[in-house]
């Protein structure tokens, strides 16, 4: 296998891999853009005060979004749901551009107010963006990608994703830098050349932005079911059959079966072992995740000052996150899914977790905790994102869809609340215990997944090799001896 071979792609799959790593850009250039203004638009209209309360009504307001996505499954085609999603957000995103630019209901009204409804409206608009990103996009591959494909591309469709991700955190860095004159000689050519910015005026701009990317989202969308042949995008075969053989007349409407298809993803994850293994696998990742940005934060808030220098710290983090995921993604994960199997992939992400962990636990400064945050966020999205998502490749429509739902929405979100728990009670701690139990903590946490990653590839293995397809029957983990 020659080098240049790791990276390659076969003419008759460069524009369906283009589109897809396109379209990936697209939405991580929209959450690039909206997640720097969800926190910071909420505290100077409704009170950085609220910011607790907004987390805990966001996780209850999931539920019902999570409920209706379920049925959208139920009646629309895969690329029609990634329609619902781009369209819908973008047409959001335009009209919350327009409120905040109301004299009194935006951006320009300066006095924070519990009742300002445009601001918990806008938060809550941002998580749902936020919660169905990931489950939208990688539900869509994984249903028209086979594991091959998925391992040869989705380090590209990552890698796509951390340019778009890099070229508009860097872009909205530059825009408020000179919007608020602070970058010197660019700054003067603006103000010489009677260009001003208001607030508002710069905040709008940035929201009705990202509010086009989805449109090209969109458009991308629709570009791969044109003009791409409809037996490239045939996902898992087996997986396929089954669906094809389910389809069936329209049943009368039964109560009972409405309310159980809305939750069909929960129960096939609390009834089905390779689908909470899944589920567990973002628990794991993004409780630590918490705890460790927790560290961070109170590292940064002691070296930083001021707010405008702490601001810069954390731009300066999410602009290295996605810089070390182009990285990771393009350079690692895209020529490693080539040489390794499915099971090795799988164990080198939680691995690289535990020597994070033993990292901290030696070296707590700043500058470690910096270096080794924005590396796992970066690592996440580059290596664990696409090796994860693998695992749904040969399950049903019901657990790509409808579990994923639960699991990247609400499961992540009960990670960060049950991290969060954790840190408030040892933080009351001496300093030197606190770091003790959270390291050791942790270390558990990526070991108990190291165990769970080994189990989860020797299922996906012996999925594909058997060309069966999981969640159509009764899967377990596989705990038995290879033959």
């Amino acid at each position: 296998m020659s080098i240049g071979s790791l990276w390659s792609v076969k003419p008759e799959f460069r524009l369906k891999v283009s589109l897809l790593a396109l379209t990936f850009a697209f939405l991580t250039a929209t959450q690039a853009v909206w997640r720097s203004l969800k926190v910071s638009i909420f505290a100077k209209m409704v009170g950085a005060a609220y910011v607790p309360d907004a987390k805990i009504y966001s996780l209850i307001l999931l539920i019902p979004l999570i409920l209706f996505y379920s049925k959208l499954v139920d009646v629309l085609r895969r690329h029609q749901l990634m329609y619902v999603f781009t369209i819908t957000h973008s047409l959001g995103g335009f009209l919350f551009a327009y409120l905040l630019a109301h004299p009194t209901l935006g951006i320009a009204n300066t006095v924070p107010s519990k009742d300002r409804w445009v601001g918990w409206a806008l938060y809550f608009f941002f998580e749902s963006f936020s919660a169905f990103l990931s489950t939208s996009f990688w539900s869509f591959a994984n249903s028209v990608n086979k594991p091959k494909d998925a391992k040869n591309f989705y380090g590209l469709f990552v890698a796509g994703s951390k340019v778009g991700g890099i070229l508009a955190a860097s872009s909205m860095w530059l825009f408020l830098m000179i919007g608020i004159g602070n970058l010197g000689w660019v700054t003067k050519f603006f103000t010489d050349n009677a260009v001003s910015f208001s607030d508002t005026t710069l905040i709008t701009t940035l929201l009705a932005t990202g509010a086009s990317f989805l449109l090209g989202a969109s458009i991308c969308i629709y570009s791969l079911m044109k003009f791409v042949p409809g037996y490239h995008m045939h996902g898992y075969e087996a997986v396929y059959q089954v669906e094809k053989n389910r389809e069936r007349a329209p049943e009368p409407f039964s109560l009972y079966r409405w309310l159980k298809q809305s939750i069909d993803g929960l129960l096939v994850i609390v009834s089905h072992p390779y689908v909470l293994g899944i589920f567990s696998l973002s628990l794991f990742y993004d409780t630590i995740m918490t705890i460790i940005d927790f560290y961070v934060m109170t590292a940064a808030d002691e070296a930083n000052g001021t707010v405008a220098k702490l601001t810069i710290y954390y731009a300066a983090y999410f602009l290295t996150m996605h810089v070390c995921g182009f990285f990771i993604s393009f350079f690692v994960t895209t020529p490693l899914q080539r040489i390794f199997s499915n099971r090795t992939m799988l164990l080198m992400f939680p691995a690289f977790c535990m020597a994070a962990v033993i990292a901290v636990f030696f070296f707590p400064s700043a500058e470690t905790l910096f270096l080794v945050a924005a590396l796992l966020r970066g690592a996440n999205y580059g290596l664990n994102h696409p090796i994860r998502e693998m695992l749904y490749i040969p399950t049903t429509k019901e657990i790509k869809f409808k579990s994923k739902a639960w699991t990247d929405a609400f499961g992540t979100r009960i990670a960060k609340a049950s991290g969060s728990l954790f840190y408030k009670n040892v933080s009351s701690y001496s300093p030197a215990f606190s770091h003790l139990v959270s390291n050791s903590f942790m270390l558990s946490i990526t070991s108990v997944w190291l165990v769970v990653s080994y189990f989860l590839g020797r299922t996906l293995q012996k999925a594909l090799d058997t060309q069966s397809v999981i969640g159509n029957e009764s899967t377990l983990l596989d705990d038995k001896p290879e033959v």
